[in-house]
């Protein structure tokens, strides 16, 4: 209720403090409402911007952590494409005395070669079905003594037993590897077994394995890494830390003991536990690598990338409060011009309203009340004149304009046809005669009634047939006419006597033509779903192409063509009638004359 009695009051204040108290609100509003809004969108793009970001540099990461994986992936299938190593191999596994040394001194050859070009490959061994190593150690830079490797019991080491069981590369956790003479280093091996294919059914012949320098492959993925803002760490199915970028929490897992909770949960609560970043929001994205053997993980610390909000929102609101300033003096200036505008206008429209049709609005400037000013005194210029009459009177005007043009025809065609009737009343006997008097009452009957009105096509069709029969009798049957029409458009509607004037056109001016047998052919199709084509074709004499362009050209309002009075009045009455929906066309030459004519198809 109080609500209701507040907006009854407001509504009945003048413009002026209306206007005051509205834009002073929207003034101050501002104030209280940008440090909100701001905040929302810019912590909204910063977010959306830094997720974006985050989801493309784990794209990266990914695909270069995949490469990573790949290059060992190619090393292994050279080695199946290889048949020296299955040829060495086979000795070494029968434990030939002769090539056994031999055989393995080629294996170490090419596994240095392929060591040579991976840096970070700390060792490559080939291990036979019987335990015996061949093998290469980057580390300690001999095939005799290994950093990477228990030669001595790596016939019972798991990854090589299982390698030999199963068709895919074999991936172990990142172990940590300390030596008194050679330092420490963190790496993780990859087993694959090896086949020879020619006999294949015979199953393997032996194994590959590659110790991978962790750090190699930290690198791959590690760039632009910082604690305070972002983490990227490798972690397997199980949520083993393959590499991370401190080495003190590489072999951890993620979980403590419930699998069933998400990576991403995991995530975060490792890192919650380990004190990183020392932030409750954290976002964390995903990459799957190898297939979901590996699963890339990027933590993003939120509250670090959007600590410089709320600078920019105090300046927000510093720039806010200048602004609701300028506003507030700006509003009472514009509300006091827009007031005395108004004022004026009200005041005109309230004589204009007590009958005063001389009253003037003076403004000036271009603004949009100038405008309306300009408006209001030409409404009241032209409401001295009534609209209703001038419709009225084009209309009447248009009626009496196609009356005018339909008077046109009935006088010269009852002319011609009253002469064809007395010629033929001398010459043959009463029942032509009633013949042709019966059609002529038909077509002045058809002609007078219901003038300036549509037909259905098959009314008009039937009048023109009873005018081309009187025109035959006037000319002894010296032509021939044809009608081609779709029956569907039999039950279309037409305006009278559109057609009859380029009938008669044809057989006054067209004929006798060249051919001896005069002929006319009337042809109604549809076009287009919408409109309906007319078209009537004679094989008269045809007429000058100047005269037809004239014709196609001839605009009823200024032109003026002496000759074809029933050519001209279609046009017109086309144009009268349809308006742009109209189309009219003469083509004529020697072999005669075509008038195509288009109206809209109407029920």
């Amino acid at each position: 209720m109080l609500h209701k009695k507040v907006v009854k009051k407001f509504l009945s204040l003048n413009l002026f403090p209306k206007l005051m108290m509205m834009l002073l609100l929207i003034s101050i509003l501002p104030i209280f409402l940008i440090q909100f809004i701001s905040c929302k969108i810019n912590t909204s793009t910063i977010e959306k911007q830094t997720k974006e970001l985050i989801m493309a540099n784990l794209r990266q990461s990914s695909n270069s952590v995949e490469e990573f994986f790949h290059a060992y992936d190619k090393i292994i299938m050279d080695m199946y494409t290889d048949s020296s190593y299955i040829d060495n191999l086979k000795y070494i596994n029968v434990w030939d005395s002769k090539n056994y040394y031999t055989a393995k001194h080629q294996i170490e050859e090419k596994l240095e070669n392929i060591a040579y070009v991976y840096s970070e490959i700390l060792g490559i061994a080939i291990v036979g079905l019987n335990g015996d190593a061949a093998f290469y150690d980057t580390v300690t830079v001999s095939g005799e003594e290994s950093f990477c490797f228990d030669v001595d019991n790596i016939r019972i080491n798991d990854m090589f037993k299982d390698s030999l069981n199963v068709k895919h590369a074999i991936y172990s956790n990142t172990i940590h590897i300390s030596d008194s003479d050679y330092g420490s280093k963190n790496c993780f091996y990859i087993a694959h077994q090896l086949t020879d294919f020619n006999n294949y059914k015979n199953g393997p012949v032996g194994s590959v394995i590659l110790c991978i320098d962790e750090n190699a492959l930290r690198n791959v993925y590690s760039a632009g890494v910082d604690f305070n803002s972002n983490v990227t760490f490798l972690v397997n199915r199980e949520g083993d830390i393959i590499s991370f970028p401190i080495e003190a929490y590489v072999g951890q897992n993620l979980y403590h003991g419930d699998r069933e909770e998400s990576v991403e949960e995991a995530a975060k609560e490792f890192f919650q536990d380990n004190n990183f970043m020392n932030s409750s929001r954290l976002e964390v994205h995903t990459g799957s690598i190898k297939d979901g053997v590996f699963t890339l993980v990027h933590v993003q610390n939120l509250t670090y990338a959007l600590r410089d909000v709320k600078n920019i929102s105090r300046i927000i609101i510093l720039i806010g409060i200048l602004v609701g300033m300028v506003c507030i003096m700006i509003s009472m200036s514009f509300a006091a011009i827009t007031d005395q505008s108004v004022k004026k206008i009200i005041h005109a429209m309230g004589k204009a309203d007590q009958g005063d049709y001389d009253v003037r609005i003076s403004l000036e400037g271009k603004d949009e009340f100038a405008r309306i000013a300009h408006h209001f005194n030409d409404m009241i210029v032209r409401m001295k004149k009534s609209n209703q009459q001038e419709k009225e009177a084009l209309v009447r005007k248009k009626n009496a304009e196609i009356k005018s043009l339909e008077a046109q025809i009935n006088p010269h065609f009852l002319y011609n046809t009253l002469d064809a009737i007395n010629w033929v009343a001398v010459e043959h006997e009463e029942f032509q005669i009633s013949k042709m008097l019966i059609h002529l009452a038909a077509i002045l009957r058809y002609s007078i009634q219901r003038c300036n009105e549509t037909v259905m096509i098959q009314e008009e069709l039937e009048y023109l047939e009873k005018y081309i029969y009187l025109q035959q009798q006037r000319f002894c049957d010296s032509f021939q006419y044809r009608i081609h029409i779709d029956e569907a458009l039999n039950y279309g509607r037409i305006h009278k006597l559109l057609i009859q004037p380029l009938i008669e056109n044809a057989i006054i001016h067209g004929f006798p033509g060249s051919t001896g047998q005069d002929e006319i052919d009337i042809v109604i199709k549809k076009q287009e779903d919408t409109y309906i084509q007319i078209q009537v074709k004679d094989n008269g004499k045809g007429m000058p192409r100047k005269l037809a362009e004239q014709f196609n050209n001839y605009d009823y309002r200024k032109d003026r063509i002496e000759t074809s009075i029933g050519v001209r009045n279609v046009i017109t009455r086309l144009k009268l009638y349809y308006g742009d929906n109209s189309y009219f066309h003469m083509a004529s030459g020697e072999q005669g004359t075509t008038v195509t004519i288009v109206i809209p198809y109407e029920i």
